[in-house]
């Protein structure tokens, strides 16, 4: 049986992708801490809790409760929760309303009465004792943490990259504040409120005895997200979270205690991590093979033949003058509103807008994707679907919560067809997918076509007050699933000769995207 080069690279990156998830499965479970799952029923909400306990004998000196961000969830922490735990304290790790596991409805002063119901709820449980305890937030949940200051006293709170807030009546006992250098503006200033606030930092150990610890700290190279992931942001979070529980103890031994504790010996933590990631990498390089088997069951040819396209320099005209045009339109209202997703509803309607703009533009190419080949649907939704699948999978066990509950499946189903009205028109003007320089270009091209869009959402955002200040914090991710979804979306039309097959699958991932991701209102 002869085998094409092209077919031996796919098999060797199955291989490499085979061996990846074995190693990172292996280097999960070397770092991995004891832990529980629970829901607490408090205030009217139900909080999905994940509790990270220390691998110690005696009783943990304090508690940690983490507090995500918005279009976040309890998993994204888990870095942070094993680096706490790692060094004998416990943690629990909450999900606000609509995100994660939780099946309430999202609004920010819910989630705020949702946090303190379930910390006081947990107090009188006897779970935690106040006085031990540290609340640590990030973006949202940082905001969240500062304003529970006037409802819970607890020993110290952290947080990183806070959001805008309303200041409490009161600062929080002992606050150590963290501000990333590629931040936005809206939040560095945040960040200096909270310093005027505190009347500047003051971090001596009478300070902590008596409650009124303050710190500004910049972190340089740091993003919004990559804070929550940074090991000197949870090292100095370790030594303020001990110097806040044992302000008798000189802040010297302290920092030698943490730094010779066993688990930051081990560096367990960051193993954790590093086998995480390099198993999402080895389920990414496992798609060509996996691909190319499914794609084989089509009885389309594995060469489109060439077809006729709108011109790349007019295709990226209409775009920017849809995606502007969109955004006006949006400011007299959000026309999928009912979706009940915060902020997707708006990311939606305008690619809904930007997609139907491009097609009745380029009508006459639409013979080019339609009609769609019932079996390459059928490959199609087999691979999206796959993906899905695995990849959810994976980024729910360790990274983040990507695996749908019933209210984000529904969201989902709403959200498919407005994505393939998207990935129909997107389809359409970049054309097939060739080799070398051009299929260089039309990567490129695909690239800056949403690159438009987001900037016409900045716009909104900067110029039309559109209040969608996620869209821009989610540039990372936004950029990063672009990428992904633009690679694999080209692997199955090239494999399968069908831009109906391309379009359905990305439909699927876009999909996939917006329902894991956004709040649920």
């Amino acid at each position: 049986m002869n085998i094409s080069r092209s077919k031996w690279w796919e098999i060797a990156f199955a291989v490499v992708g085979i061996i990846c998830l074995i190693l990172g499965t292996k280097w999960i479970r070397s770092g991995e801490l004891p832990q529980q799952r629970m829901v607490i029923d408090a205030g009217g909400c139900r909080t999905p809790a994940t509790i990270l306990n220390p691998r110690i004998t005696n009783e943990p000196p304090g508690t940690v409760i983490l507090l995500h961000g918005l279009a976040a969830n309890r998993r994204i922490m888990m870095y942070l929760a094993s680096e706490f735990a790692g060094h004998g304290l416990q943690v629990y790790a909450l999900d606000f309303p609509g995100h994660g596991d939780s099946t309430d409805s999202f609004s920010f002063a819910k989630s705020a009465d949702c946090a303190a119901a379930a910390v006081e709820s947990l107090s009188k449980s006897g779970r935690i004792d106040t006085a031990k305890t540290v609340l640590v937030g990030h973006s949202m949940g940082a905001a969240i943490a500062i304003g529970m200051a006037d409802r819970v006293p607890v020993a110290a709170t952290i947080a990183i990259s806070p959001a805008p807030m309303t200041l409490p009546k009161r600062i929080p006992s002992n606050l150590l504040v963290f501000s990333g250098q590629y931040e936005l503006g809206v939040l560095h200033r945040a960040a200096e409120a909270l310093f005027r606030a505190a009347g500047g930092n003051r971090d001596a150990p009478e300070d902590f005895a008596q409650k009124r610890a303050f710190d500004l700290r910049y972190v340089v190279h740091a993003t919004h997200t990559s804070l929550i992931t940074d090991r000197n942001v949870a090292h100095q979070s370790e030594r303020w979270i001990m110097q806040a529980l044992f302000p008798e103890i000189a802040p010297e031994t302290l920092a030698l205690n943490l730094d010779l504790a066993p688990y930051a010996t081990a560096d367990r933590g960051r193993h954790r991590l590093a086998g995480a990631i390099l198993g999402l990498v080895g389920v990414l390089i496992l798609f060509p093979f996996c691909a190319t088997l499914v794609t084989s069951i089509s009885s389309r040819p594995h060469a489109e033949p060439d077809g006729t396209r709108p011109s790349y320099a007019l295709s990226l005209v209409e775009t920017a003058v849809a995606a502007l045009a969109g955004v006006l339109l949006l400011v007299l209202g959000v026309p999928l509103k009912f979706l009940h997703m915060y902020t997707a509803d708006y990311l939606l309607s305008l690619l809904l807008i930007v997609g139907l703009v491009l097609l009745i533009l380029n009508r006459t190419y639409i013979k080019e994707v339609w009609p769609p080949n019932v079996s390459s649907l059928v490959v199609a939704a087999i691979l999206g679907f796959g993906v899905l699948l695995a990849v959810g999978g994976w980024l729910n066990w360790q990274l983040d919560d990507a695996w749908l509950n019933a209210p984000r499946w529904l969201r989902f189903a709403g959200a498919l067809p407005i994505a393939y009205v998207f990935c129909s028109a997107e389809e359409l003007v970049l054309g097939p997918v060739y080799s070398g320089r051009r299929r260089a270009l039309r990567f490129g091209v695909s690239l800056l076509l949403r690159l438009e869009i987001f900037l016409a959402c900045l716009l909104a955002y900067y110029k039309l007050m559109s209040g969608q200040v996620l869209i821009p914090l989610l540039f990372v991710f936004l950029a990063a699933f672009s990428i992904l979804q633009r690679l694999a979306a080209d692997g199955v039309r090239k494999r399968s000769g069908s831009a109906t097959a391309a379009i359905l699958f990305s439909a699927i991932l876009a999909a996939w995207f917006v329902a894991a991701v956004f709040p649920l209102t």
